[in-house]
């Protein structure tokens, strides 16, 4: 249990690497994953549900050496807040694909076409991608926050841009061997703070921010849990 406690920190702690706030989590479901049965809240992290198969542990997680990846989809409905089109989420899709090849390759796992005995198979994506004008909160009253936010303000008014939090979700699975059991899920929700051109520019550029972020520390944590003795 407790290699099994670790190992779901070390996965959704991927996800929340900039840090999160505290909420006991309603989390929507895309559609993605289909079977949504027996999700629990995580006890580590706000903003997330966890599922994880009988047996599931550090150890699983430690032995593999081949990775299917399937692309990761971007259900990332256009909107006012969004201003997404098809193409831009066709090049998300193939810019967060490249990225997360590139480094489990790096980290010499072995990235196969067809799932074997042992293979992990990752599949997921990212919804729910929205853009919010943050409002003043109890802590800016703190001194410090009061500096921050007059001196962002003044940034914000000469060139231009708005601040905002990105909000971004996913829905993401590991599956194991040619079966493709799963042994492990989750759906989890990230918010932080970004600063973006008033006419949406730079909206593209902050989810591709997310998107290198999150899969920097995800292959790092995975890579922690291969090495670790």
């Amino acid at each position: 249990m407790r290699h099994s406690t670790l190992l779901t920190f070390i996965v959704i702690s991927t996800f929340f690497l900039l840090g999160g706030c505290a909420s006991t989590t309603n989390q929507a479901k895309s559609g993605f994953l289909k079977n949504y049965d027996g999700f629990v809240d995580s006890k580590e992290h706000d903003y997330a549900k966890v599922y994880r198969a009988p047996g599931f542990g550090r150890d699983t997680i430690a032995k593999v050496k081949d990775i299917k990846l399937v692309p990761f989809e971007m259900w990332l409905t256009p909107g006012p807040n969004t201003t997404f089109n098809p193409k831009q989420l066709a090049e998300l899709s193939i810019y967060f694909d490249q990225v997360m090849r590139e480094k489990l390759s790096a980290n010499n796992y072995r990235l196969v076409k067809f799932a074997r005995r042992d293979t992990l198979t990752i599949r997921g994506a990212f919804s729910g991608v929205r853009f919010d004008e943050p409002e003043l909160a109890p802590t800016d009253l703190i001194p410090f926050r009061i500096v921050l936010n007059a001196g962002n303000a003044a940034y914000l008014k000469m060139t231009d841009k708005k601040d905002v939090i990105t909000k971004v979700s996913v829905e993401m699975e590991f599956l194991k061997g040619i079966k493709k059991e799963r042994i492990f899920a989750v759906m989890a929700t990230k918010y932080v703070d970004a600063t973006l051109a008033n006419d949406g520019q730079d909206n593209l550029t902050a989810v591709k921010q997310l998107l290198d972020a999150w899969a920097t520390s995800f292959v790092a944590r995975l890579v922690e849990v291969r090495e670790q003795p």
